[in-house]
């Protein structure tokens, strides 16, 4: 495997969930956006994952487009256990690379997006540039 300068390598990339409610859509209204991230560590494999959950509404709490993406982040061994691993025995993901990986993962999920859309009236709904800095605000710490 080939790790970045950053001792990362973006090794995997699933489509945890997609859905189309036609039942919920409205062709007029005002459109809300519902984001979410969040992490996960697999300490044996030396992984990172980030997923990234993405709502479309136009109603309140009935989504008619739903996406959850999740991207697989393998650490190089010896930054894994020399930078992800604490002493306390927890691992910590510093807020910047955690950024780096949302950003990531949130271009991933865009190309998805229009991917299970081409061809359907919801292609319009675009993922929007999204500020990951504030869905990130601080380092990420898993304590098992």
């Amino acid at each position: 495997m080939t790790y970045n300068q950053l001792g990362f390598a973006f090794t995997g990339l699933r489509t945890v969930s997609f859905a189309s409610i036609d039942v919920a859509y409205k062709k007029t209204g005002t459109v809300n956006l519902i984001s979410k991230v969040g992490f996960g560590v697999d300490i044996d494999e030396h992984v990172i994952s980030c997923n990234v959950k993405f709502s479309f509404e136009k109603k309140v709490n009935q989504p008619f487009l739903i996406l959850e993406v999740q991207a697989i982040f393998d650490i190089e061994k010896n930054d894994f256990i020399n930078k992800v691993k604490q002493g306390d025995g927890s691992y910590l993901v510093s807020k910047g690379l955690a950024i780096h990986f949302a950003v990531l993962t949130v271009g991933s999920a865009r190309g998805i997006l229009h991917a299970k859309t081409e061809g359907t009236v919801y292609n319009e709904y675009l993922l929007p540039t999204i500020d990951v800095k504030q869905m990130v605000e601080e380092d990420v710490v898993f304590r098992l």
